[in-house]
């Protein structure tokens, strides 16, 4: 199993187009007082043979396990489509265990436990379920900081579950740094703005929804939020 561990991290290391010199340094230097100049070249000829032998097997390995994180992957989404919720979040579950730094399988994890949390009665249960969910899209962010799905999603949890505006807030300023004209983000930084007390603020988020959205529906949807704001005296400082 070690030797096989071993000569797995050689091809990994071969692929990603490092030169036989250097993988080569970088060895002795993992054993550098350890073995004998002598020993580190017998070592060094055993290994070349030995990824040579099995270089063919080894790559299909690591093309059986891309498939089966596919795997996991398109049957976690089909579980979630059909509002299977728990099942599709231990899919996608699976599937990092494979690729583990693929944000989009960390977001696709906490939507089923979002979706699946709100199925619950239990509340001290949908409470776990919405932190899992909480902490895969934050994992997702973490390996991607602009991915607007992951942003959005964990601003809906820190608006409506976790009554965190102040979180919301930064994760959706965030993400209209890039996303400038998406209307549904905007209006939940204005929901979270209002619970923050940061009425001027609001308004602008509406304003900005007038200004540039394509959708007449948002626009008077914008406008109406608007003019309720305004009407309830708070107005612009």
């Amino acid at each position: 199993m070690k030797k096989f561990i071993f000569l797995f991290i050689a091809l990994c290391l071969f692929s990603c187009n490092k030169s036989e010199k250097v993988f080569f340094a970088n060895i002795n230097e993992m054993d550098e007082g350890h073995l004998t100049s002598e020993q580190m070249k017998k070592r060094e000829r055993e290994l070349k043979e030995s990824i040579r032998e099995n270089k063919n097997i080894l790559e299909q390995k690591i093309s059986t396990a891309r498939n089966l994180a596919g795997y996991h992957r398109m049957l976690g989404k089909l579980y979630l489509d059909n509002k299977m919720f728990l099942l599709g979040a231990q899919e996608f579950e699976e599937a990092i265990k494979i690729d583990t730094e693929n944000p989009v399988l960390y977001y696709y994890a906490g939507l089923c436990y979002a979706r699946y949390a709100k199925s619950l009665v239990d509340e001290t249960f949908q409470l776990t379920n919405l932190l899992l969910a909480e902490k895969y899209y934050l994992k997702a962010i973490e390996y991607n900081n602009n991915f607007a799905k992951a942003l959005y999603a964990v601003s809906v949890l820190y608006v409506f579950e976790f009554d965190q505006p102040d979180k919301a807030a930064f994760y959706l300023e965030r993400l209209l740094q890039t996303q400038k004209r998406d209307a549904e983000s905007m209006f939940l930084l204005a929901n979270a703005y209002i619970r923050l007390g940061l009425m001027d603020k609001a308004i602008a988020q509406y304003d900005n929804i007038i200004k540039t959205s394509m959708s007449s529906v948002y626009k008077k949807q914008a406008e109406e939020n608007k003019r309720q704001l305004l009407n309830s005296g708070y107005g612009r400082n």
